[in-house]
């Protein structure tokens, strides 16, 4: 017989090894459709439960609901997960943050808070995820992790899937932040749920796909900690509050680690943590809701008692979403979802496969279900930085921070360009800005891939939104990707301004706002305070009933041609006021009176004939905010000689 050294032997035995298939997960249909309807059915009971109570920082004693419901509550927890499967079903698996930004602007109906500002960045042209990170004190807030469900029951006992698509769900509005960190842990957790029951092994592989220094993560460790140590829930939920006191009341890092406290003290009982999870306060209906879900992914409608199941019917309503049918019911839900999941698993030719044979998961041990590499790629994202895409390039665009623009100052970006075929072909690049922004260089050749240094500097500025596009186009002509630059940028004041307070202008009011004592300076500081971003960059009045008033005071006479008038916060701008005039700040001659005024940033008015002056004064009477009806507020007032 032929001998083989023995070195021969064993590299052809790694060979068969390595070149063996593994063996997937068998999810049985059947089962696989029970724990996705009670992951809805357990959303809908939670969110019902704790609906009542959301925002109370207060904690409660539900025992069962208060009061008693006949349907579930609208939620927008799962109204956003019904966009995401009506986004899935007409575009496939192949989604990202830019598509999921679109369906945002066409068919979510809200702007409450984080919703609204990532919404408002996307229309600007700030793409994900700098849309959720900039100029968003949200971002560390409850709306996506709140949302994470579907991409668990799209890719169950596939976390590195679900943790992928939360990520590109949750930067829209959340950039990556807190908000991000969140949802991915909790789609990791529900996702691994499908195929792991072992808590302790759930909480330790979830843990593993966030920062280990994240709020996410410190709240939810403080909380296992105190249920290690014994402790009640109460003195727990003290624990997580004080250990989340950086980001607070209404944020992620302290409603996730609530969630857990349910599910920790419930003790294996569906309504006993639920009702913990609320018992907690603040965000009650998103804690309420996901532990709900958490708890039907693990148990399937057996583990949810029909004393919870018959306060509440099948029929989904909504609040957040428009424009569009969504299911109707939880078993219609139940029944797309499943059907997505097994398209979205087969896209990816994923471990798990959903089938009529028995569920077996004795593949588990050949399948890793932290997958490093994929945490890896998660958490080198940049906010600022911007992946784009054309047919034949791929772009990335990084802003280096903010995206904003300043008089006189340089933005400095950077671009890297590669063929999607992998070629090295020579490419013009052109770079074109709005009026008034000169860009080095403007255009130039360069061999694929390629990495680009472009400066930005602004001599004026006129408006709040800067445009501008990256166009690339081969040797030919052929225009080979088009992408979109987007600038936020402060207004400058007019070169004539000669109420600066450089100039030696000073500004006195009737009143200041308690916290924000010395804003009266705002008022001529030459900082136009942004839409979104006026906080320390405006006057303020006390909360005092109207009239209030702002004052200018030159050092020496100006004949005065032109009064502009900027102002702060769009939903308290002046609504009834007059501009005044003095020479010697006792006698006042009204110039202007304005009544019902309507629009939110700006008034102007140029005088039939220029008056000499000394003082300027602006009375206010009403202001246009229906909560703070006796506050008054103004960014910058500039005087023109004409």
């Amino acid at each position: 017989m032929r001998k083989f050294p023995f070195f021969l032997i064993l590299s052809l035995a790694l060979l068969q090894v390595e070149g063996k298939e593994k063996s997937k997960i068998i999810l049985n249909e059947n089962e696989f459709y029970d724990k996705v309807y009670a992951c809805w059915l357990g959303k809908a009971i939670g969110g019902t439960l704790g609906m009542p109570f959301e925002g109370q920082r207060e904690m409660h004693n539900l025992t069962f609901y208060e009061p008693v419901p006949k349907e579930p509550v609208p939620n927008d927890d799962l109204d956003l997960q019904l966009l995401w499967l009506k986004a899935l079903e007409e575009n496939g698996p192949n989604i990202n943050a830019h598509t999921l930004a679109q369906y945002w602007l066409k068919y979510v109906v809200v702007d409450w808070n984080e919703y609204g500002i990532g919404k408002k960045n996307i229309r600007k042209g700030v793409l994900p995820p700098l849309s959720g990170h900039f100029n968003n004190p949200w971002r560390d807030s409850n709306g996506a992790w709140i949302r994470s469900e579907i991409w668990a029951c799209l890719f169950p006992g596939v976390p590195s899937l679900a943790a992928k698509y939360a990520f590109e769900d949750a930067c829209v509005d959340h950039g990556v932040a807190e908000g991000t960190y969140a949802e991915v842990f909790m789609a990791v957790l529900e996702s691994a749920a499908f195929v792991i029951s072992d808590r302790d092994e759930l909480l330790r592989i979830s843990l593993s796909y966030i920062p280990k220094n994240c709020g996410v993560a410190e709240s939810v460790r403080t909380a296992i900690r105190a249920w290690r140590e014994g402790l009640d829930w109460r003195t727990a939920r003290e624990r997580v509050v004080e250990a989340s006191r950086k980001t607070g009341w209404f944020m992620a890092p302290q409603n996730v680690a609530f969630v857990i406290l349910g599910w920790l003290y419930g003790e294996g009982d569906f309504g006993k943590s639920i009702c913990i999870a609320v018992n907690c306060g603040d965000d009650t209906d998103c804690t309420g809701a996901t532990l709900g879900a958490l708890l039907g992914i693990l148990r399937g409608t057996k583990g949810i008692p029909r004393e919870w199941r018959e306060p509440i019917s099948e029929n989904i309503a909504n609040v957040a979403i428009g424009g569009f049918t969504p299911p109707k019911t939880i078993r219609e839900l139940t029944e797309r979802v499943v059907k997505m999941a097994k398209i979205s698993l087969k896209y990816y030719n994923a471990p798990v496969e959903i089938s009529s044979s028995p569920s077996n998961l004795k593949a588990l041990k050949e399948w890793k279900l932290v997958d490093d590499k994929e945490i890896k790629t998660l958490w080198s994202r940049s906010p600022y930085k911007i992946d784009l895409s054309s047919h034949k390039l791929q772009a990335t665009i990084d802003y280096k921070g903010e995206p904003r623009l300043e008089v006189e100052k340089d933005k400095n970006i950077t671009l890297a360009l590669r063929s999607i075929s992998g070629g090295k072909e020579k490419v013009k690049v052109i770079f074109e800005v709005e009026d008034g922004v000169r860009v080095t260089p403007s255009s130039l050749f360069v061999q694929l891939p390629a990495e680009l240094r472009l400066s930005l500097r602004a001599e004026e500025i006129k408006k709040e939104e800067i445009r501008g596009k990256i166009s690339v186009l081969s040797l030919k002509g052929e225009l080979l990707g088009e992408f979109p630059l987007a600038f936020v940028a402060r207004i400058s004041v007019n070169k004539d301004d000669f109420a600066l307070a450089r100039y030696g202008v000073t500004a006195t009011s009737d009143s200041e706002l308690d916290w924000e004592r010395g804003c009266t300076n705002k008022v001529n500081d030459g900082i136009i305070a942004g839409e979104n971003d006026f906080e320390g960059k405006r006057w303020h009045s006390a909360l005092t009933p109207h009239p209030h008033w702002v004052a200018l005071h030159l050092p020496k006479e100006h004949e005065l041609g032109r009064v502009i008038i900027y102002f702060a916060d769009p939903k308290g701008h002046p609504v009834d006021f007059d501009g005044e005039v003095s020479l010697d700040g006792k006698e006042w001659k009204t110039i202007f009176s304005v009544k019902g005024y309507g629009n939110k940033r700006k008034f102007e008015y140029k005088l039939e004939k220029p008056v000499l002056i000394k003082h300027f004064r602006l009375m206010i009477y009403k202001s246009a905010s229906d909560i703070w009806k006796d506050a008054a507020q103004v960014s910058e007032i500039e005087l023109l000689p004409d």
